[in-house]
């Protein structure tokens, strides 16, 4: 279907009556040089010539006969009944300079260093929703649809203006007020809800972070793998990433010689890392701890996984631990809601609180007031306390199921961990192996499973896998482990770099 142009043409169109040139070549070279650099889309409508020339103040044939002019050079295509329309292949396309196809649209600037440093590090941004086996989605076809919508509801009928304005610096007072409860109640963060500062997700929290409390050039530790969006949002703030191993208690400071790199931040994931899957130990927390108070640095603590346990113990947050002020609390609603919702929250010390907020206008890191709203009243009235408790036994069932079957059909090949929290599981290999050349070949029979190789930062290159399981049907899961495992028996002729790999 070609596309309906309905905005006003003539904004784009700037005329000067007494200049030399006529108006109908004025109109002529505009139109023109607004297809040519995509002004005016590819396909795009144009108006009717008896409108656009009542709205410039021109005759009609003069309209009329611009765009025959545009249509003989190729821009235009006339579709009788149905309108002017901009050609989808224009002249320009056809043009070569030494020996090779010329974009009209290829622009001789370049992004800039950080922007370029970004670019060759091919973040994967997101995942892919509709793909069998995708870490870190939760269940999308269990989200409380009749509850929001009935919460929804409720708030638009009520009409309340003030909540269609700018809202308060930090974000709704009301729904700070229901984290700041929950913290303290199933965290154990001791916080109020000035110290609460809501954003769109954990990444909005990093870049305040970087942005209050470092300066560019300023180093952080990152744990290594690493979650390569938080990398990059550092890179992109101008911090030198100082990567640090991960092992099975966490984040091991002893590993590197931290002091002498002199980090002003630390970024950790105490439970569930991303895409490791440990969790840090009590040792390996008060370490880091000693860290920062030894140093003057701060810690950003991403606590993505905390909320979705069903065994073992759960040890306390870094922030629970921390009695000198020195590390920021975040955490966000996408695995215990969904990440479409786009709302997370991060935590401050009280004499921060100005300096985030502050910084949260200048970036304009804000939340929809009427989202923020229903999910403070979804919290308020208990349903996200029943939810989670409910999504507990659902996610339980799909990793015992998931842990199972990996076992079962790849135990010889791959070190297969028992999973207490989260989402997904890391399975590491137990000989070199191609993952990314597995991982692709995956993604094209719809099975989301990233290489654990493509997260690691340094020289140190663990190959092995990511499975989700929190947005796949525990009924569906043996299946698609089979077509994994199929997939991974038949790579030794069929995908390259993996034939030394031990298959049955």
């Amino acid at each position: 279907m070609s596309k309906s142009f309905s905005y006003p043409v003539w904004n784009i169109l700037h005329l000067e009556r007494g200049a030399r040139e006529p108006l109908q070549g004025q109109i002529f070279h505009q139109l023109r040089t607004a297809i040519t650099i995509g002004q005016i889309e590819r396909g795009a409508r144009l108006p009717p010539s008896r409108m656009l020339a009542k709205e410039l103040g021109i005759a009609r044939n003069t309209v009329t006969n611009i765009y025959d002019r545009l249509a003989a050079e190729g821009y235009l295509l006339h579709k009788v009944g149905a309108g002017t329309f901009v050609e989808a292949i224009l002249p320009e396309d056809y043009q070569t300079k030494g020996g090779q196809q010329v974009s009209p649209r290829a622009s001789p600037m370049a992004p800039s260093q950080r922007g370029q440093a970004i670019l060759a590090m091919q973040v994967p941004w997101g995942r892919m929703d509709q793909f069998a086996l995708s870490p870190g989605l939760p269940a999308l076809d269990q989200f409380p649809f009749e509850r929001f919508a009935e919460l929804s509801a409720q708030h638009w009928r009520s009409r309340t203006t003030i909540d269609l304005g700018y809202g308060e610096g930090g974000g709704l007072h009301a729904l700070k007020e229901q984290i700041a409860l929950y913290l303290r109640e199933a965290r154990g963060v001791c916080c109020d809800a000035e110290q609460v500062i809501i954003v769109s997700h954990t990444l909005q929290a990093l870049t305040l972070v970087t942005q209050v409390l470092l300066d560019s050039g300023d180093s952080a530790l990152v744990e290594d793998p690493s979650y390569i969006a938080e990398l990059a949002n550092l890179r992109a703030a101008g911090i030198r990433p100082i990567s640090v191993p991960i092992d099975a208690e966490g984040l091991d400071l002893s590993a590197t010689d931290v002091t002498a790199e002199r980090a002003r931040l630390a970024v950790a994931t105490p439970v569930g890392q991303f895409p490791f899957g440990s969790t840090m130990s009590m040792a390996r927390r008060q370490a880091l701890l000693d860290w920062a108070y030894a140093n003057d640095a701060w810690i950003f603590e991403d606590d993505v996984n905390s909320e979705i346990r069903w065994s073992g113990v759960p040890l306390p947050p870094l922030a629970s631990l921390d009695r000198r002020g020195h590390v920021i609390y975040t955490s966000s609603f996408n695995r215990v809601l969904a990440p479409g919702l786009r709302l997370g929250y991060l935590v401050v010390p009280h004499d921060l609180v100005d300096a985030f907020t502050m910084m949260q206008q200048a970036f304009s890191s804000h939340v929809p007031l009427p989202l923020q709203k229903t999910v403070a009243d979804f919290m308020a009235q208990g349903h996200l306390a029943s939810h989670m408790r409910r999504m507990r036994a659902i996610y339980r069932e799909r990793a015992e199921t998931l842990t199972e079957g990996l076992r079962r059909e790849l135990g010889d090949w791959l070190e297969v961990p028992d999973v207490p929290a989260g989402l997904y599981l890391t399975a590491v290999a137990k000989e070199p192996v191609d993952d990314v050349a597995i991982s692709n070949a995956a993604l094209r029979l719809g099975l989301d499973v990233p290489p654990l190789s493509r997260y690691c930062v340094s020289g140190r290159v663990l190959a092995g896998f990511i499975f989700g399981f929190g947005n796949t049907p525990a009924s569906r899961i043996p299946h698609v482990v089979r077509s994994f495992a199929a997939l991974v028996r038949a790579g030794s002729g069929a995908l390259p770099g993996i034939g030394s790999m031990p298959l049955r």
